[in-house]
């Protein structure tokens, strides 16, 4: 059986005799991996196809229900990478490794393709604002999860005119209202209008993580907060040592 579908290629791994086994995200969100067999040699055709957030046009060869499938044609039609900006390729790098996590094969999530697709037009539009395409791409990937609250309303007491303090899992966002935190420990002040900026600009115009004391504090709260849903991702590791 062959299948063609627009997708975005997540983690290249190398393989026997020059190939390559590539993961992809799928136009309906499902996780699909292929062999493309020959792919590391100089004559390959399509070796510049696989390289991570690209998007591309796959052809597949193999049974319904085979877990690998053989990859009969790529054909590249567009890429964040840029070359020489080394932010934007780290978090190229991580988007990858995340969704890779987080999609799976025979499980559909437009969402998850939609998202990755913005995110990586951004990034090639304006790879200076790598790391606010990261922390919206998060943001979004634990909303896609369930495990990011809508952050208008208090999770224990419902109120919606106060600001928030504390994210708990049993709960979601709290606030000042119902839930007393040592000013040390509390979520500074303007943590409710990062959210809403968050949830309502779109990827090329996410704010600055790093741009206001609340942005900060949000951006290192749902990133520990992922990273402990997917187990950790090596990408990450190399992006904090690059960027300390």
């Amino acid at each position: 059986m062959l299948r063609t579908h627009s997708a975005i290629v997540l983690r290249p791994t190398p393989f026997q005799e020059g190939g390559l086994v590539v993961s992809f995200l799928t136009e309906h969100g499902e996780r699909l991996v292929g062999l493309a067999k020959g792919a590391k040699k100089p004559s390959a055709k399509w070796v510049a196809s696989f390289e991570p957030l690209s998007l591309v046009t796959v052809s597949f060869f193999g049974k319904e229900h085979v877990e690998l499938r053989r990859i009969t044609r790529c054909d590249l039609q567009h890429s964040p990478l840029v070359l020489g900006h080394l932010d934007s390729n780290l978090v190229v790098a991580c988007l990858a490794d995340l969704f890779d996590r987080i999609a799976k094969e025979g499980m559909e999530d437009e969402r998850l393709f939609r998202l990755l697709s913005a995110c990586a037009r951004a990034l090639k539009q304006n790879p200076d604002r790598a790391l606010a395409v990261l922390a919206y791409a998060e943001h979004w990937l634990l909303h896609c999860l369930g495990l990011l609250p809508h952050p208008r309303t208090c999770g224990r007491c419902g109120r919606e005119d106060t600001p928030l303090v504390l994210f708990r899992e049993e709960y979601g966002w709290c606030c000042s209202a119902c839930t007393p935190t040592d000013p040390l420990e509390a979520l500074p002040p303007g943590a409710k209008e990062h959210l809403r900026q968050l949830r309502t600009c779109s990827a090329e115009d996410a704010p600055d993580p790093g741009g206001t004391e609340a942005a900060h504090a949000i951006t290192e709260l749902l990133r520990n907060r992922l990273l402990r849903e997917v187990g950790g991702a090596r990408s990450y590791e190399v992006l904090h040592r690059m960027m300390t």
